[in-house]
Order: structure tokens, then sequence, then C-alpha cells
């Protein structure tokens, strides 16, 4: 299929939703069109909004995807880079002496100058995000190019359609490049810091073929690319060359194509399948996608472990928030057969950490996860268990190792997992199983009482450590921090539920009492009285006051029972008035002390982790009015017209909204925010948890309070799994369908 038809179609099934809204109900005015909203969303429907950049512009840029991997488009209307196929990774970053970074290939040069760094206006591309492509276009020279980026399903491969059309009133004379590179290699370590690269391949040219094959001299890897129609010359090795000739108005395409695999002969057999069957290849991605979109929200499909509810509703800002937090989950999905544990969850998708699986990422959508694919999410718990999570920050599926620094919050995340899947589906028998030498009721134990080995002081609180196992960026977060505490309060009380369940009153007891005296000793030693805010204690007995966002919203997450009616009302204020901002929030007030120290978006006064807005909004539902909370969330939920939740966005003072939503967070230095991560899927727990109220309980049903008043009173949400059967919520509470 052209980029032309791509578009075409794109608002030909715009406007044949309208007419069929308007056939199907007897209305005709543009209201009544507004009003429609998808139970189960099309890839049109969750597409972003196009955007518009200039080369010198800073912006976090799209990225494509598909069961095995990812790739990154450039500031480029044609350039990809960041080809991450584990364990194979192309345009990487090769390692040699002055490395350039990540390379980029099929760069289009016109007329022997770089098409993408022309003067304005022509340096200007228009980018659209697509569940299952990318979609870039840009006017130079009486000349529109557009591209449709995309990975074909089920191959280590890249692919795109490019498209020249001549919007003068002349025949156009003109000579065409593509600059190809590749640093092919394969890397069956741990990938911890950006995909690899090998800066000395192999290169051969095939002129029958028209393809370049590049071939890794360090390991068994290759990328064979090139274009249909094939390339007339090679200029200096690496510049696929045509001379063409346009009549007025007309539109010639290509077909690029990169394949990657063990070995020359393989990468170039699978070149010329793809190549031949490009058309079919096109809709076979298509269809691929627009089935995963269904069997996400279909019980007993074959995509996923499980399924997510459907939504009904009128109301265009509750639609949203809950679908930009499944634009997250379903970036998260892999299903490599080279993966070292299987069907998998990858935290980040982006240049820097392609591999990894994160503790604390994944808790934070932990329900819609357990919900979506519950089996990806337990296997990931029966890793973490197998690895030492205490001296190591996440996973890698590549190797199957730990990798970097501890980080602090792995136990209550881990915990937090397990205990998603638990009350979800029910398979209690799970805990009886054994992973490693113990059980995995001895391992979620282990985990919650951990934090007794970490007291450093006489306080009886955790210390988790220096800043490398805490925020990153907050230089004074540290030792004995309120939020990582809290999550002791919590994981007590959950294993306890489990002890009560299985006969051990006496440990269940115990381990209520204990939690009960840490959620005092936190709130009489950690709370600043009056202020709504956290300290921190330090091993020599000071402490460090510390305006952020996590311990407001983790402390109402894991103990907002034990707090007193003055602190919540005491940490309400401290939200709206030093955290909030009209389109997303800070992470840090910026009359924190520590506020000038890293200005990285996900936990500075510059912007917020994907997962903190409705995070912080989930607390406030627990200690605040809900009329004042949703004005704020349909601000948030214009955040997801670019596309899915970057791993940071910014707050409006400090760039502009993006077609009124807040400003993905840019890749580029200081901000190095990737394009989106797991931990959005928060968005959807919100809508679940706090706008439909839903209690999904270990052992006593679920229960509902609702705040759907302020979004659509008529809302529901339907085939909400639980244990075995599906319910209804509405704001009439939960009701078990038939």
């Amino acid at each position: 299929m052209s980029v032309d038809k791509l578009i075409d179609r794109r608002e030909f099934l715009k406007l044949s939703a309208a007419s069929s809204i308007v056939a199907g109900t007897g209305h005709n005015t543009l209201a009544s069109v507004r009003s429609f909203r998808p139970q189960v969303p099309t890839l049109d429907d969750l597409a972003s909004v196009t955007i518009r950049h200039t080369f010198g512009d800073l912006f976090n840029l799209p990225l494509a995807m598909n069961d095995l991997g990812f790739a990154q488009s450039v500031k480029s209307v044609s350039a990809i880079t960041a080809i991450a196929i584990p364990p194979y990774a192309c345009c990487g970053f090769p390692e040699i002496t002055w490395s350039p970074g990540f390379l980029t290939t099929c760069e289009v040069i016109v007329d022997d100058r770089l098409l993408s760094i022309r003067p304005p206006p022509e340096n200007r591309i228009n980018y659209t995000w697509f569940p299952h492509c990318v979609v870039r276009e840009q006017v130079a020279d009486g000349l529109r190019f557009k591209t449709s980026m995309f990975m074909p399903a089920d191959r280590r491969a890249v692919a795109q359609s490019i498209t020249v059309h001549n919007l003068s009133e002349a025949r156009r004379k003109l000579t065409l490049g593509f600059d190809m590179r590749a640093a092919v290699t394969k890397k069956t370590a741990a990938w911890f810091f950006n995909s690899p690269g090998e800066g000395d391949n192999k290169i051969t040219w095939s002129a029958e073929q028209g393809r370049l094959t590049f071939e890794a001299q360090h390991s068994a890897a290759a990328s064979a690319q090139g274009l249909v129609p094939k390339a007339q010359r090679l200029q200096a090795d690496n510049v696929l060359m045509y001379e063409l000739e346009l009549g007025v108005g007309e539109t010639r395409e290509f077909h690029y194509v990169n394949a990657i695999a063990e070995n020359g002969v393989a990468a170039n057999r699978l070149y010329d399948e793809l190549q031949r069957s490009y058309d079919q290849v096109v809709q076979e991605n298509e269809r691929k996608w627009d089935g995963l979109i269904r069997s996400a929200f279909t019980p007993g499909n074959s995509d996923f472990s499980g399924h997510l509810p459907r939504l009904l509703t009128d109301d265009e800002s509750l639609w949203n928030l809950y679908y930009n937090g499944f634009k997250n989950l379903l970036s998260a999905r892999r299903r490599s057969p080279d993966s070292a544990y299987g069907a998998t969850l990858i935290t980040l998708s982006g240049h820097v950490l392609p591999t990894l699986s994160f503790p604390w990422d994944t808790a934070l959508s932990g329900l819609s996860l357990a919900l979506l694919d519950p089996d990806p999410l337990r296997n990931l718990v029966e890793v973490w268990f197998q690895q030492d999570m205490h001296a190591h920050l996440a996973t890698d599926h590549v190797s199957g190792e730990a990798v970097g620094p501890s980080y602090g919050v792995n136990d209550m995340a881990i915990v937090r997992c397990a205990q998603d899947y638990l009350r979800v589906t029910g398979r209690f028998d799970w805990l009886d199983k054994r992973v490693g030498s113990k059980t995995v009721l001895e391992h979620i134990k282990d985990h919650a009482l951990h934090w007794t080995k970490l007291q450093t002081t006489d306080r009886k609180l955790g210390d988790y450590g220096k800043i490398e196992n805490l925020l990153e960026v907050v230089s004074t977060y540290l030792h004995e921090v309120a939020g990582m505490n809290a999550g002791n309060v919590s994981s007590m009380r959950f294993v306890a539920e489990l002890l009560e369940h299985r006969g051990d009153s006496e440990g269940a007891r115990h381990l209520r009492a204990e939690a009960v005296n840490m959620a005092g000793r936190i709130n009489r030693l950690l709370y600043v009285q009056g202020k709504g805010w956290w300290r921190c204690g330090q091993p020599d007995g000071s402490f460090h006051e510390v305006r952020h966002c996590y311990d407001f919203l983790t402390v109402l997450d894991n103990m907002a029972e034990d707090l007193s009616a003055v602190q919540k009302e005491e940490m309400a204020h401290f939200f709206w008035e030093q955290l909030h901002s009209e389109k997303w929030m800070r992470a840090l007030a910026s009359g924190d002390p520590d506020a000038s120290w890293n200005i990285r978006p996900d936990h500075s006064c510059l912007g917020a982790y994907a997962a903190w807005p409705p995070m912080s909004a989930k607390g406030l539902y627990k200690i605040d009015d809900p009329v004042k909370i949703a004005p704020w969330l349909r601000e948030l939920a214009k955040a997801g017209s670019q596309g899915p939740i970057g791993q940071a966005h910014c707050t409006e003072e400090i760039f502009p909204p993006e077609h009124g939503g807040a400003y993905k967070s840019p890749e580029d230095a200081p901000y190095l925010n990737d394009w989106c991560v797991i931990a959005g899927g928060a968005f959807s727990d919100l809508v679940i948890e706090s706008i439909f109220g839903a209690d999904l309980t270990l052992f006593k049903g679920v229960r509902a309070t609702p705040h759907l008043a302020e979004f659509d009173p008529n809302a529901r949400l339907q085939n909400l799994h639980y244990q075995d059967a599906e319910y209804t919520l509405s704001a009439k509470g939960a009701k078990k369908q038939a």
C-alpha cells in the first residue's frame, strides 16, 4: 500500500465512522459525530496527531515496533536509527575511536544536498505515529516526500515506503541518493546501555539486486539493505543513486528494506523475500496490529494471556485517559524466540535501554498488566526471584541476567507485581510453586521483610541507599526515605492476608502489628509537620527535607489509612501549590533546595515521569474532592495526542503544549527521556481503580466506589476479569456478568 493511500485511508475511515454514527442514530449534528468513542479502538483511533518539527528542534522521535524489537525515526523524512532486534542491532552505537554515536540509514540526498537540513521553511517535517507505523512528510524544492516506516510482522527487518511527488508546474529532473549505514552486530551478553554496534562491517554491493549487504566481522550478524526499484549506481560504497525525471503531478514510489539475520546469505534471502511480496507484507503488518488491538479487549484471545475491560463512554477525556495507558502497555510487548525467559514485557522503548525489565516501572502498571497479560508478568516475577535484585535494577531478556546497581524500590515493586497477579487471576496455587530453593510465598515474604536487613540507625527504618539506588537526579533523596518504607507497610499487610487465608493467624497478626508500628514511625520521624511533604533520615542522625512527588504518591498508595486528617489536608495543599501544573506536574517542587542539581524531567522541577501524574491522581482521590481532580485529569489526557506517554513530559512553562497536551520530553541531552515507558500504563490503572473505583481484593470479591459524575455518569467498564469471572463496573458499582 502506498503512503498516499495510507493517509487517504485514514481520512476515509474517520469519515466512514462519522457517517456510520449519523446513520445509526438518526442524528446529523457535528456534536453527535464527536461523541463517538469506540469500545475497541482502531489503529487510526490510537494514532498521534501530526507533529511538525525542524532539524534544530528538541523533541522526541517516534518509533516503530513489532514483537521482536523496534526502530526509531530520525530528524529526517526517511532516516532510521537504533534498530534493536535483540540479540541483533543495526545503526546502534559503534565502538570505535571518536564514535559518532547512533548511526542513521536511509537518509535522503536530493541534488547533492542533504534533504533534512534545508533552510526554513523547507526543513519542517510532519511526524504521525500509528501503532503499526510512523508516517513522515516534507516539502522541499517543489517536491513532496512521504514515508511510512514499519517493522514487518514476526521478521527481523525494517521496511519503508517512500514516495516523491512533483508539486511544481513543470517536469523535474533530479538526482536522488539514499545513504546506507549499518554497524550491524549480534550481542548475546546483557545490553545494559545503548544498542551496540560494530564500526568495521564488511560491505558487499550487488548491482543485480540493487542491495548492499553489511556483515559483522566480530559476531554472526548481517544487514541487507536496498530499494525497489533498484538503484542505478552506487556512490562512495554506501549511497544508492537514482536519476529521476518526474512529470507535472507525477509520483514515484520506492520500497526500502533492511533485513537482519545471522549471516549475509540469510539476510539477502530475507531481503529478497520481503521485496518480492512488499504489498502483502504491508497488509500483513496492518492486519497483525489490528488483530492485536482487538485481542487485547477480547476474552479468550490467542495473542495475550488475558484481556483488558472494554470502556463504554461518550466522554473524550475519560476515553483518552484509558487508552493513553493502553498504548504504553502495547509498546511493552515482546515475543522474541531469542528471549532468555520467553514472552516478556520491556520497560523502555527508545535509544538507551532497549532490552531491560525493571520491577519498579512494571509495578506502576501492575493492575493493567495483570489483566492484559498475566503470564509474562508472573514469569518476570519468577525471574526476579532467581536474580539478586538487591544488587541490580533490572533484568535483560537477551542474556537473562540482572544488570546495573540496585534500586531500593525493588522489594516493594516485586511484591506489588505478585499481588496484582494474584488478585486478578486468583491462581493461589502459584504460591506453592518452587522457584529455586524457595516457594513463591517464601520469596514474597522475604521481599516484604528485607527492610529488617537494611537498618543503619536505631529508628527501625529501611535505609535504601544513595542517589544511584533511588531517584538518580535528586541528590538529597537518600537513605531512610518515606516512599520505600511505606511500601514495606503495604507489603507486610499483603503477606499477612495470605498467611491468614492459609490458617496462620499468628503470623498474620504479627505482620499487621509490625505494619502499624512502621507506619507510625514513618509518620512520626519522616513527615514534616505543617508542610505536607516528607524528609529523609541520614545515617548520621540528621534529616533532609525533600519536596518530591514520590513520597507524596507512594505514601498515599501504600498507607493512606495511617494518615491523619490533618496530614491529608496538608499533603493535598502541597500538591496543588507546589507540584501541580495546568497540563502536567512537577516531580520536584521548584523551590526545593535541590531543584538545580539535575534537570532530567522525569524527576525534576521541569516535568515528571510518565506514572507520576496518574499515581498522584490516584492518591488525590483518597484525600481530596473529585470535583477538583477531574479538570486536571482532562488536561492530562491531552498528553497522549503525541502517541504513547513518554518517559517524561514537561510542564507548560518549560516547553509550550503540543496540540493542547504537555510536551513529551526530548531525548536529547540534557533531557534524556525515551519515547515511551511501560509505566505509562498507570493511566489505565487510574481509570479502573480510581475513576471507576474498582477494588479487586484477594479473597473478598470486587468492590467499587466510582467517581464517574465528573466525567460520564453513564460510562461502563465491561469484561473486567476477576478470578475466573467477568464483571461490569458502572456508577452503580460492580456486577458479575452472566
